[in-house]
């Protein structure tokens, strides 16, 4: 009997202070940056909104929302476009900053070394790949944390 081993096409996406690693069907799109327009009285971790396919989309510093300060840098920042991971949402994207351009990567058990759990919500684990550590994300915890954010500003 052969064994198959399970890889899931992968995006490592290089932000300011770490490495995030995302499926690839979770990303819609990767952008050039183009600078938010603000929300009123919106956490330091929602940027604010941009035009993206005739929608108003948020945008989101994921590095601001695990408590780790960053300067801004558009000079090679984009904008890495999350679909829905839920389908009863009001929210159907929403944008998170990256300091650059993501490579693709075919993550599977035999891919990664160690993982390590996240004490951060918006983080499900840190997994080591080689000699680099990559941070995956809690998609479900942000978009609901970003649900929340967007009720209270309505």
């Amino acid at each position: 009997m052969e064994i198959v081993q399970e890889k899931i096409r992968s995006l490592w996406v290089p932000l300011r202070n770490m490495n995030l690693l995302v499926p690839n069907v979770a990303v819609a799109e990767i952008g050039s940056y183009r600078k938010p327009a603000g929300v009123e009285g919106a956490p330091e971790w929602l940027l604010g909104h941009v035009k993206w396919r005739g929608q108003d989309v948020a945008v989101i510093s994921l590095e601001s929302l695990c408590g780790i300060n960053v300067a801004s840098n558009p000079v090679f920042s984009r904008l890495m476009i999350v679909n829905s991971v839920r389908p009863d949402s009001t929210i159907s994207n929403y944008a998170i900053v990256t300091a650059g351009l993501p490579g693709l990567i075919q993550f599977g058990a035999d891919t990664a070394g160690e993982f390590h759990a996240s004490e951060q919500p918006a983080i499900r684990c840190v997994v080591q790949i080689g000699n680099e550590q990559a941070v995956i994300p809690d998609l479900d915890y942000l978009q609901s944390l970003l649900e929340q954010q967007l009720d209270q500003a309505a």
